[in-house]
């Protein structure tokens, strides 16, 4: 039984976390390895 509950709460974490990197990504918080290409590259902070 204790398998089965920590599975589940290793696949809510997982959701939880895919769910905020896409909720980020639209909003334009995040920048891809090579800016010069990144779609959100004018929303990115670490452009001067």
């Amino acid at each position: 039984m204790a398998p089965y509950i920590i599975g589940g709460i290793i696949l809510i974490y997982v959701i939880f976390v895919i769910y905020k990197k896409i909720k980020d990504f639209k909003a334009g918080k995040t920048c891809c390895g090579g800016c010069s290409s990144c779609q959100s590259k004018d929303k990115c902070g670490s452009l001067k």
